[in-house]
């Protein structure tokens, strides 16, 4: 597999902060000691003994490189690499979908928006009725896709967006938010319980909404770390989309979830490719932007992918 072109955001710091705990730590061959940071992307086959047709095009998981060798076993949606260094990651991991757009812009904004839309769909569905039960979602990093993926999802149930001041505006313009506070204004929460989805990993901002006056119980659960130089919140109920999807997968069946995520995933694609602007990063560029990218300097309302060759 040739890789074409993969998305660049928080979501890949985070794979590599959590490498050990989840395995991407061991889904790629690389140096002794060293780690390829798994990404979200698009790659065509360029030479096959299998039943990969040489010229077709997929959507999954690759390393942030030009080249990957699988071992496909075909299934109902596409097909799974059983790699035996494959197997230490959750198998959602390890699928990968055929097709995809050919403007590499377009496929920026897929590679960027889907894994997003997927994790925040587990979620709402997985948690769907304690979060129904719940006197306010707080959802931290608002401006983040994760965050405006939540938003999305969670927009029946009016979630309240953290964010700093000066992104205020721009999560505004996201439209899928009831409310919107800077992290100043924890105290606009309100009173009362509170479920928080921590995708800042901030413990400043997590201990800030605990404390505000008349707090009832304020459940954290752990969505990312999208504020790198921050003490690591504590107390959080890591969630961990893979893991949950089986539950999901066996009270409904597989059919309908696959067909529920599609519909709703297309839905927000629609929704959201026109939120954001699109850049390219060309490989000579990539390790620098990697560097700006893990110190929280690259802007979240943009879009960013590496583009193997333009076109």
């Amino acid at each position: 597999m040739a890789i074409e072109s993969f998305a660049l955001s928080a979501n890949n710091i985070t794979y590599v902060r959590t490498a050990c705990d989840f395995g991407y730590d061991q889904l790629f061959d690389g140096p002794a000691g060293r780690m390829i940071p798994p990404v979200w992307g698009y790659a065509t086959v360029v030479e096959s003994r299998s039943a990969l047709e040489v010229g077709s095009r997929w959507y999954g998981l690759w390393p942030a490189g030009s080249y990957l060798t699988v071992q496909p076993k075909m299934t109902r949606s596409g097909f799974r690499d059983v790699m035996a260094r494959r197997s230490v990651l959750n198998p959602l991991y390890n699928g990968y979908l055929p097709g995809g757009p050919d403007n590499p812009r377009k496929q920026i904004t897929e590679a960027s928006l889907r894994p997003l839309h997927f994790l925040a769909y587990v979620l709402s569905r997985d948690l769907e009725h304690e979060l129904n039960g719940a006197a306010r979602i707080v959802v931290t990093s608002a401006s983040s896709k994760t965050a405006t993926a939540l938003a999305w999802e969670l927009r029946n149930l009016n979630p309240i967006g953290l964010t700093s001041p000066s992104r205020v505006k721009f999560v505004r313009s996201a439209g899928v938010w009831t409310q919107i506070l800077p992290y100043a204004m924890t105290s606009d929460i309100g009173a009362g319980p509170v479920i928080v989805l921590d995708v800042a990993g901030s413990e400043d901002i997590a201990a800030a909404i605990r404390e505000r006056p008349d707090a009832g119980e304020t459940r954290v659960i752990g969505i990312g770390f999208t504020h790198p130089d921050a003490a690591v919140s504590t107390g959080r109920d890591v969630f961990f989309a893979p893991d949950r999807v089986v539950d999901l997968i066996s009270r409904v069946g597989a059919a309908a979830f696959e067909r529920d995520l599609e519909k709703r995933a297309r839905a927000f694609l629609e929704r959201s490719s026109g939120i954001y602007d699109v850049h390219k990063v060309t490989p000579d560029r990539l390790v620098r932007f990697w560097a700006n990218l893990a110190k929280g300097e690259v802007d979240s309302s943009h879009l960013y992918g590496c583009v193997a060759k333009d076109g």
